[in-house]
């Protein structure tokens, strides 16, 4: 299938360290990645603050040094911040040191324990190796493809409330490709989850 989800049982027993879900099935993580993104990151923040909601941001380091003042707005709303490596380097075209550099050049723009690879793509060696390194490495059980060009509002919405239950962290993405999608859906999906009676939470760990 086009839009299957993440095979997370399978992914589980590769990555048994790795953080999937959340503990508690009254609760659901919103988490956006590749930003910060000028606008897109803006109406995002806009949008949360309107519902009182607080999320997390898996930032590119190039993107938080190119941005500063925008990423300093995800700070001052206490949204929970994750490293998404400098570049959006993928891990498994990548060798090991130029990947581990990478995150580090992030982490000295900013200090986080939270790891998203970007693509979800992390070779054994490298999710072992971060994990020594005391990262808490964060997937996701339910995807937006928000990114996807054959993805419209009525198809994203409705795999969106077909796999919604507690406890999921949700992947969607503030970059200008996602905009499009983001700008029509994400309001629509926090009341969705609200009328679940879902609390939205960041991710903590």
């Amino acid at each position: 299938m086009l839009f299957s989800q993440l095979p997370v049982t399978i992914f589980k027993k590769i990555y048994p360290k790795a953080i999937f879900s959340l503990d508690k099935k009254n609760e659901i993580a919103l988490t956006f990645d590749d930003g910060p993104t000028p606008i897109v990151t803006e109406y995002v923040l806009d949008v949360l603050h309107h519902y009182n909601i607080r999320a997390t941001f898996f930032c590119v380091g190039q993107n938080i040094e190119q941005y500063e003042d925008l990423f300093e707005k995800i700070l001052k709303k206490e949204h929970t911040i994750g490293n998404h490596t400098y570049s959006h380097v993928n891990g498994w075209k990548t060798k090991n040191k130029e990947y581990f550099d990478d995150i580090e050049r992030t982490r000295h723009a900013f200090e986080t324990n939270l790891f998203r690879p970007p693509y979800g793509k992390i070779r054994l060696s490298q999710y072992q190796h971060l994990v020594q390194q005391h990262y808490k490495i964060v997937f996701w059980n339910l995807i937006s493809y928000d990114y996807h060009p054959k993805m419209d509002r009525k198809k994203c919405m409705n795999l969106l409330k077909k796999h919604t239950i507690g406890g999921q962290i949700v992947l969607f993405h503030d970059s200008q490709k996602s905009f499009g999608l983001i700008s029509e859906i994400l309001p629509e999906y926090i009341e969705f989850c609200q009328k679940l009676n879902l609390n939205f939470v960041p991710l903590k760990f």
